[in-house]
C-alpha cells in the first residue's frame, strides 16, 4: 500500500508542480521572440458571438471604438444566437455611428459554434480575431495580436486574460489559480506552442478557420488544435490583453471549469492525433498539462484509500493529514467563517476544481454536455 500510496503523490506532484518547473526552465533556454513591426495593416474581422448580452453592449462597443487600429482596416461582426432582449435593437442603433459594425440575428438559438460560423461567413478581413461579447479589451489588443500573428511558423495568438481580484478572498484565490495556469502557458508558448487559446480574445488568419460542428464545446481550443495539425504555432501575446471579473464565488467558477473539462473530453475524443508522440510536436506537454489533470483527482482518491488500508504509523499519520486537507476544505464549501483566510479558501478552490474534472468527464460520457448558452 505504501508503495501505491507514493506512486498517486508522486503524480499529483508531477502534474501541478513538477512538469511546470520542468516547462519553465526549459523555456528558459529558448530566446524571447520580438513581435515583428507591421508594414502594412492586415485587414481585421473582429468576430463577437452574442445570446442576451444588453447589460454588456455598450461597454464592449466603447472598448472597441477605442481600438487603436485604423478604422478603415477593421470591421466588427456580432451575431446574435436567438438573443431575446434588446441587445439586437442596441447593435443596431449603434451601426448609425459605426460603419464599420455588422449584425446579424437568428432564430432560435443554436449555440456559439454556429454563430461563430455565420460569423466568419460574413467576414472580409484577412484576419479573424475571436472575442467575447462581456469583457473590455486593451486599445493595443488588435495591433500587437497581427504584430504576433505576422511571424513565420505562428498560427494562433491568443490574447492574456487579466481577472480583476477585488471582490474578496474566493474571488483572489480563482484569480491566483489563473495566474499559475497562465504561466504555465506562457512557458508552452514560449517553449513552442500551447494546445489552447483564451476564447475571449485570439487570432487567426482567415484562410486557418475551419467551420466548426454545431456541437463543439471549445472552439478556443479546437481551433489552435487544427492550426497545431498543420505543423503551427499556437503563442500567447501579453501585451493583447482582455479584462474580466474572476468569479466572486468558487461555485460558478466551478459551473465555468466542468463545461471546459467536459469540452476537454469532447475534444481528445475527435483529434486522436494528439496521444501520438509522432504527430504531435507538444505530446509531453499535452498530456502533463491537459490529460493528466483530468485524471489527479483518481489519484488523490487512491492515496486516500492507500492510505485508510495501509498499515504502519506513516500510512495512518497521512490519512489524518489527508482527512484534515478535506475536511477544511468541504467545511470552508459550506461556509464556516472561521476558515474564510487565503489558505483554506485556496484549498477549496483545488478541491472543487479537481471535482470538475470529475464532473466534466461525467457530462460528457453521459451525453449531458451542451453548445447552448447559459448551460452549466
Amino acid at each position: 500500500m505504501i508503495t501505491l500510496f507514493f506512486l498517486a503523490v508522486l503524480f499529483c506532484v508531477y502534474t501541478y508542480a513538477i512538469f511546470p518547473l520542468i516547462l519553465h526552465l526549459r523555456a528558459k533556454r529558448k530566446p524571447i521572440e520580438n513581435r515583428i513591426a507591421l508594414t502594412e495593416y492586415p485587414s481585421v474581422s473582429v468576430v463577437i458571438a452574442a445570446h442576451n448580452e444588453a447589460n454588456n453592449i455598450a461597454v464592449k462597443l466603447e472598448s472597441l471604438s477605442a481600438l487603436d487600429y485604423p478604422t478603415e482596416r477593421i470591421e466588427f461582426i456580432f451575431v446574435s444566437d436567438g438573443s431575446t432582449d434588446q441587445s439586437v435593437p442596441m447593435l443596431e442603433a449603434a451601426q448609425k455611428d459605426m460603419p464599420n459594425l455588422k449584425v446579424a440575428h437568428y432564430e432560435p438559438a443554436a449555440g456559439k459554434p454556429t454563430a461563430l460560423n455565420k460569423g466568419v461567413d460574413m467576414a472580409v478581413g484577412e484576419v479573424l480575431v475571436f472575442m467575447d461579447a462581456r469583457q473590455r479589451v486593451s486599445a493595443n489588443a488588435i495591433q500587437v495580436l497581427c504584430e504576433r500573428l505576422a511571424m513565420p511558423g505562428i498560427g494562433a495568438v491568443s490574447g492574456e486574460l487579466s481577472l480583476a481580484d477585488d471582490n474578496g478572498v474566493e474571488s483572489a484565490n480563482v484569480g491566483l489559480y489563473w495566474r499559475y495556469e497562465k504561466w504555465i502557458r506562457q512557458n508552452e508558448s514560449r517553449l513552442f506552442s500551447t494546445t489552447g487559446a483564451t476564447g475571449a480574445l485570439y487570432a487567426i488568419s482567415r484562410h486557418d478557420y475551419i467551420p466548426h460542428e454545431p456541437n463543439v464545446l471549445l472552439d478556443d481550443f479546437d481551433t489552435p488544435v487544427a492550426i497545431l495539425a498543420k505543423g503551427q504555432r499556437t503563442v500567447f501575446e501579453p501585451d493583447a490583453k482582455v479584462f474580466d471579473a474572476a468569479e466572486s464565488s468558487v461555485s460558478g467558477e466551478f459551473r465555468r471549469k466542468t463545461r471546459t473539462l467536459a469540452g476537454n473530453f469532447q475534444s481528445f475524443m475527435r483529434n486522436q492525433w494528439l496521444f501520438s508522440p509522432a504527430k504531435n510536436p507538444v505530446f509531453l506537454q499535452f498530456l502533463s498539462h491537459k490529460v493528466f489533470r483530468l485524471l489527479v483527482p483518481y489519484a488523490m482518491l487512491l492515496a486516500f484509500v492507500a492510505s485508510m488500508f495501509g498499515s504502519g504509523l506513516f500510512l495512518k499519520l497521512m490519512f489524518v493529514g489527508q482527512l484534515l486537507f478535506y475536511g477544511v476544505g468541504l467545511a470552508n464549501m459550506v461556509g464556516v467563517k472561521a476558515l474564510d483566510n487565503k489558505v483554506f479558501n485556496f484549498i477549496k478552490v483545488f478541491l472543487q476544481l479537481n471535482a470538475a474534472a470529475v464532473a466534466g468527464a461525467f457530462r460528457y460520457f453521459s451525453g449531458n454536455a451542451n453548445v447552448r448558452w447559459k448551460q452549466s
